[in-house]
Order: C-alpha cells, then structure tokens, then sequence
C-alpha cells in the first residue's frame, strides 16, 4: 500500500539486543549414554562473540526443523577453545532433533546458535554449596562448578546427581577431574543417586529419588546448616519442586535457592501481565525467536475471553507511544522462558494456573 508520508522502513537491528546470533558447525558429535550426546558447536568465523557465563544457555536452531531449542552450556564456556560451545542433548521417543541426531553423526552440519541466555549461575557468598541435578540437567551444574574450581572459589561443595538407572550416568570423568582441581582448602562431595536401578543389579550407591537422599544424607543428619548454605537446582521441574519445598521446611531461604527448570514443548507457555509492564523492553531484548513476543496495538478477543487476533505494532507506520501490550505467542514460544527471568518487574509468569487466567483476562487498556 501507498505510504502518503514516504516514511522511511524501519531498522529493526538499531537496537543493542542481549541476545546475539550466530551461524555454527557442528564441530563433533559423541554419544555418552544410550540417549544422551554430546554436541561441541563451533562458531563461523567472524561471529559476534557470545559473552556468556556458567549456568546460562543458548537455543540451536537445527536444519530442517522449524522451531530452535533450548540447552544449558554443558561446560564454563570461558574454558572452552574461542567460539566453541558444549552441550549435553538428551534425546526423546518422537522429538525431532532426536530423530535427526540418531539417523546419523552430524558432525559438520551448519546450525544456528542464539545466546547468551538465563541468569542461573554462582551467587557470591562463600558459602557451602549444594547442589542438585536430574537427568540433562546435570550440563549446567558442571559447567558452574568448572567455572568455580578454575577460579579456584574456596567453598565447600556436595553434588547430587539423580538418574533413573545406572545406564543413564555419564560425566563421571569430567566431575574427577573438576573434584582434583577443586580448592585444596575445601571438600568436594559428588553422590549418583538412582531412582529406578533393578535391585539386582552390582550398583552399591543410594536407589530413591535424590531429592530424598539429599534430605537424608545432608538435612536430616544436620551436615549441612540449611540457613548458612546456597542451593543450585538443575533438571525437571518436579524434582526442583519437591527439593525446594524440604528445604525450604527445614528452614532454609527461598532467596537461596537458584533454580534451572528444563522445560519442553509441553510446558505452558508464559504470559505477560500487562498491567505489570512498563515496557522496558527488557523480554524483547532476550527473545531468541523473533516473533514470540509480539508488540501490539492490540488485542481482539472472543466470547470467551480468549486473544482471537494480535494487532502487531508497525514500526514508523503505526505509532509505538501508545502501545502498552505485550504477547507472546504459545505457538512460537519455546519455552525457553529467557523473558520470565529478564523481566525486573515480575510482570511475565510461567505459572500455569496464572498463565491461564492471564491469557484469557482482557487487558484493562484494550478497548
């Protein structure tokens, strides 16, 4: 259409994002259990830098397959090789990176790699550390914890890691190696914990669920003081659930609890309160997919209360001053939940039951 005012188009790019993207290669592809490998991802050269720390993520976008997914860094990424990346992938019955990992080694495949992303890492007191992981999870927890032995950070430490089956374990001679170069001045307690091991099997370590061990070895016995301790969460969210209500019981601060929660397409997709937002753009700035957060001039809504069509801001063309409502839209959304942890405000929320009856209340300021 004929614009009367010949404005110019608009260059999305003007802004400083949080989030950079870059194309990659596979650089290799190792197999570590019967469904878990590990993928190194080397940036192209002349890639914008990814300034990340450990505890955080990025999302990879795979030939072929539409949406990217998210995945912790599985090791310090400032000890890794300029532009190299690990990550520990875990493969799943119908996923579509599983089925395009498993028909073939990938090494040498062109992806599309987005980060840094997240806020989990070290806090900075020097405090004992606890912390506790499930599954793929395990990635993150290694990561900071060779970020902490390099810079050689004197504190305690007990690692509980929980699989169903002793087939699942892996990382063994990475957590040796971080335990040999861990302060001298400190322990270091690494404990495999498995949920699901047959009884009669040669396996001699603890079968429950970790959280349990972790209750039973460290609170119960009183190792560990929990109201001087910093706990560090990575995995499936009922296990971070189940772990932070025990502790929390036996007295610890939830403001010392840090948290990893690994989501999937299942998970509910967040939604922003927008009676919350004060558009600092902050979402906007660590979104790694263009258009899951859509800014609108606003919201249509069905009998039942439900958003039935997005009326996407045009930059130059439709003006952004008046504009106060955020969308993120479920079907693009990855669950990545980088917007959640970015908003200062707490105006976005992962809840389900919150999410619900946010996506389906019609915004106060939409007429």
């Amino acid at each position: 259409m004929h614009d009367p005012l010949n404005l110019p188009e608009p260059k999305p790019d003007i802004r400083v994002r949080h989030v950079v993207t870059n194309q990659a290669v596979i650089q290799s592809q190792r197999r570590l259990t019967h469904d878990t490998d590990e993928l190194v991802v080397a940036l192209r050269p002349g890639s914008t830098p990814m300034r990340a720390h450990a505890g955080q993520f990025a999302t990879i976008k795979f030939p072929g397959i539409q949406r990217p997914r998210p995945y912790s860094f599985a090791r310090d990424p400032n000890s890794e090789g300029p532009g190299n990346f690990t990550f520990y992938i875990r493969q799943v019955v119908g996923g579509e990176v599983s089925a395009w990992l498993a028909s073939g080694n990938r090494s040498g495949a062109a992806v599309e790699i987005s980060g840094p992303l997240g806020n989990f890492g070290l806090d900075q007191s020097l405090d004992p550390m606890l912390c506790v992981a499930g599954g793929s999870g395990i990635s993150a927890i290694v990561a900071l914890l060779e970020f902490a032995a390099t810079k050689q950070v004197r504190r305690d430490c007990y690692f509980y890691y929980g699989a169903r089956t002793s087939n699942d374990l892996y990382c063994e001679d990475v957590i040796d190696a971080i335990a040999k170069q861990w302060h001298a001045d400190a322990c270091f307690q690494f404990v495999q914990v498995l949920s699901e091991e047959p009884s009669l099997t040669d396996w001699e370590g603890s079968r429950r669920f970790v959280t349990d061990a972790v209750n039973n070895d460290l609170i119960i016995s009183q190792a560990l003081a929990p109201n001087e301790t910093s706990v560090f969460f990575c995995g499936p969210p009922p296990m971070i659930a189940a772990g932070t209500t025990m502790l929390v019981n036996s007295g610890l601060s939830s403001q010392r609890i840090f948290c990893d929660a690994f989501e999937d397409a299942r998970s509910p997709a967040p939604v922003i309160d927008n009676r919350k937002c004060v558009l600092c753009d902050e979402c906007l700035l660590v979104k790694p997919v263009s258009n899951c957060i859509v800014e609108t001039a606003g919201l249509e809504f069905d009998k039942t209360g439900n958003v039935s069509r997005v009326n996407p801001v045009n930059p130059a063309h439709s003006s952004g001053l008046y504009y106060n409502t955020l969308f993120i839209d479920e079907n693009a959304c990855i669950r990545c939940y980088a917007c959640v942890n970015a908003c200062p405000h707490r105006a976005i929320s992962p809840e389900y039951s919150v999410a619900k009856s946010l996506r389906q209340k019609k915004p106060a300021s939409v007429s």
